[in-house]
């Protein structure tokens, strides 16, 4: 047992290295309770690498002395492995071995302790004036839908664009906007997130449906991207509570028609889907009540994209392959999730429809999305 005064600053650097943990490789144990009732104790001990004696474990007659009080030379240990590598293991752990064990286990414990818990995310912004209707998507709206779970990464959101359809430019619009939100996803997302030094992605979206559902496909499960909700009191802030949402499936009898899926979960538009593809195989999810302000859970938003995920796989299988005509009344989230699980590969091409109130109010073809080969 050394008898060697060591400084009580020496001490606590040692202690706070190993974390209060015994250094002994393999051993790890806690040296600040008791093993067997858990009291709260210090059962730790001071071990010299080289003894402060020359005629102690692995003593030296020049080093011993000089050493003797070196935080570099004493490793923090339980009193088992203490007794052992001065006794029984004395000739088998040298000091370089009890060198390189210390400085793994403190090169472990600083690796460990500067880890910081991620919480940083790139806020997007995707949005359009719906009608009267403009987003609000200010940085202080943002902030305030991120606190306390998240921080924003900067004050200034990417924001991709996004504009409104007019009457008299259907398929002009849908090409040049899709066009537009593939370039701006690609030049000031895709092409730079690799680089970036936090990956996480907060999208704020308010625009037509087939978009959202585009803009999912692109920021898709491949990447983290927590997706919010416009709520009718004014923020984006999803509840506290954990939500949870009983989806309805409504399957067709026979499913080698032409494939339809339809989400009625703002409002039922089911029988009006029905009513201009008589002849359709036709699928469905909705809700007991439909309405647009249902989702307010991330959990809910979450147990939707299960749903889809499931039932697009299923749409697949039964339908062959072939392309799924969608039809979407939801909240803007849900449209968003839905592009985000569809698979390029593995699930249907998808032809995307829109409700064209401004020309004759009925629904018409806005974008096709293929697989990928």
């Amino acid at each position: 047992m050394s008898n060697t005064h060591i400084p009580k600053d020496v001490l606590h650097e040692i202690w706070w290295k190993a974390a209060g943990r015994c250094e002994f490789k393999g051993c790890n144990k806690p040296l600040y309770k008791h093993g067997v009732t858990l009291d709260k104790c210090k059962i730790s001990e001071y071990a010299h690498i080289i003894a402060d004696s020359e005629n102690g474990p692995r003593g030296d007659k020049e080093l011993s002395k000089a050493l003797a009080k070196d935080p570099k030379n004493i490793m923090l240990m339980c009193p088992e492995c203490h007794k052992y590598i001065d006794n029984e293991g004395k000739d088998k752990y040298t000091a370089d071995v009890l060198f390189d064990m210390k400085k793994k286990h403190e090169d472990r414990i600083a690796r460990l302790t500067s880890l910081c818990e991620d919480l940083q995310a790139h806020a997007v912004t995707y949005g359009a004036k719906i009608g009267n209707h403009q987003p609000d998507l200010s940085f202080h709206q943002i902030q305030d839908a991120l606190l306390p779970n998240f921080y924003p990464v900067n004050d200034i959101p990417i924001d991709l664009g996004g504009n409104w359809p007019t009457a008299k430019e259907w398929d002009e619009y849908w090409k040049r906007e899709v066009e537009n939100l593939e370039y701006n996803c690609k030049d000031k997302i895709l092409d730079k997130i690799d680089r970036w030094e936090y990956k996480r992605i907060a999208l704020f979206s308010f625009a037509p449906m087939p978009l959202l559902v585009k803009l999912g496909t692109l920021l898709n499960n491949k990447h983290e991207v927590e997706v919010f909700q416009k709520q009718r009191s004014g923020g984006w802030r999803w509840l506290q509570e954990e939500i949870h949402t009983d989806y309805i499936i409504n399957r067709p009898k026979y499913t080698q028609s032409v494939p339809v899926l339809v989400l009625s979960l703002s409002f039922p538009i089911a029988e009006r889907i029905k009513k201009h593809n008589p002849n359709a195989s036709i699928w469905e999810i909705t809700i007991d009540t439909p309405n647009p302000d249902f989702l307010k859970s991330k959990q809910q938003l979450y147990d939707f994209g299960r749903q889809v995920e499931r039932l697009l796989d299923e749409i697949t299988k039964a339908s062959n392959n072939h392309p799924l005509h969608l039809y979407l009344s939801v909240p803007v989230a849900c449209a968003i999730e839905f592009g985000r699980v569809w698979m390029q590969k593995a699930n249907c091409p998808l032809k995307i429809y829109d409700l064209d109130k401004q020309v004759d109010n009925i629904d018409r073809l806005a974008i096709t999305i293929e697989n990928k080969e």
